[in-house]
């Protein structure tokens, strides 16, 4: 396992995989950080003069790449290098974990342009949604997520800071879901951590899962247990599916969608009608915010200008000030 790289070290190189220059969105959303880490990190680099920030009439901030920093030339401000740190084996592999965890639910969250709902985080992560809403707890935390109340009492959660872009693009494909991953979902929990190949109930579950969700979105959400049964053991790649733990799955997804079962001649159907409910209710508010945007607008501020320029851009914004019209008293 190798060392972590310092925080300066993944900010800089973040903003030269983004073309020289991005948000703190945009970084982000390549270092799984938390915005106040990243803006620490870019303070430091533009007192180094290794980076500089320009603010633009409407309030945008975009940060420009300076030359890449040696570790040496940052060691001052860096401490122990992480070989040095203490540090076990299961920590370092909970860290890596959790960074892809955070990586590819950010590319989710742009990809359904900022707004994240925990029926579609377990449908990406595969987690039981108790799992879910802590994890979501925690992103909202470190990335400024809102809470937004649907009418049927759905909260589902935006992430302005995450979508404000200096490139206006978002990744087109999301990451792929649950089911179709060969490995079991893998949260940032440190206790969730596991190193195993995904156990037959675990994946049995996972496309139990997809099931539901599709069926749920394509309409009345309700789903046999013997149509399940037989779409598993359609998709096996050898091993037995058996019925009970077909059931077992189903009852307990029942229980994390509240779900109602009803028995009819001897099969069992489960109602997945909330499912939906979520979704849409994730995409009312999208359309309500449509969070996506550019940073634009004439530069008001760079900290890389010389003085002259400093005061020449004070007097632009001075006329830019006398231009608007007045508004008129009482």
């Amino acid at each position: 396992m190798q060392p972590a790289l310092p925080r300066d070290i993944l900010v800089h190189r973040a903003l030269h995989a983004l073309g020289g220059e991005a948000t703190v969105g945009d970084v982000m959303a390549v270092t799984a950080l938390a915005a106040p880490e990243i803006e620490c990190v870019l303070e430091s680099l533009i007192a180094d003069g290794r980076t500089h920030v320009r603010v633009s009439g409407s309030g945008d901030v975009v940060y420009h790449l300076g030359p890449i920093p040696s570790r040496r030339a940052l060691g001052h401000s860096l401490g122990p290098p992480a070989w040095a740190r203490p540090r076990t084996a299961s920590r370092a592999r909970a860290e890596a974990r959790r960074t892809v965890f955070d990586r590819k639910t950010a590319q989710l969250i742009r990809a359904r342009e900022g707004v994240l709902s925990i029926a579609e985080l377990v449908e990406h992560t595969g987690l039981r949604v108790a799992h879910a809403e802590r994890e979501m707890a925690r992103l909202v935390t470190r990335w400024g997520g809102v809470g937004h109340l649907s009418l049927d009492g759905h909260v589902v959660w935006a992430f302005p800071e995450l979508m404000a872009s200096a490139h206006g693009r978002f990744p087109d494909r999301e990451p792929r879901p649950a089911w179709v991953r060969s490995r079991a979902p893998v949260a940032a929990d440190d206790w969730l951590l596991r190193l195993f190949g995904p156990s037959r109930k675990d994946t049995l579950r996972r496309h139990a899962l997809g099931l539901v969700i599709q069926t749920a979105l394509a309409g009345k959400g309700v789903v046999s247990l013997e149509r399940t049964v037989a779409y598993l053991r359609s998709r096996a790649a050898g091993g037995p599916v058996r019925r009970y733990t077909v059931e077992g799955a189903l009852r307990q997804l029942a229980v994390d969608f509240d779900a109602p079962v009803t028995e009819l001649n001897g099969d069992l159907f489960f109602g997945f009608r909330k499912i939906k409910r979520q979704f849409l209710a994730s995409q009312t508010v999208r359309r309500r915010l449509r969070l996506g945007c550019t940073a634009s607008g004439a530069t008001i501020f760079d900290s890389a200008d010389p003085p002259a320029r400093a005061t020449e851009r004070d007097l632009e914004a001075f006329d830019r000030e006398l231009r608007k019209p007045m508004t008129p008293l009482g």
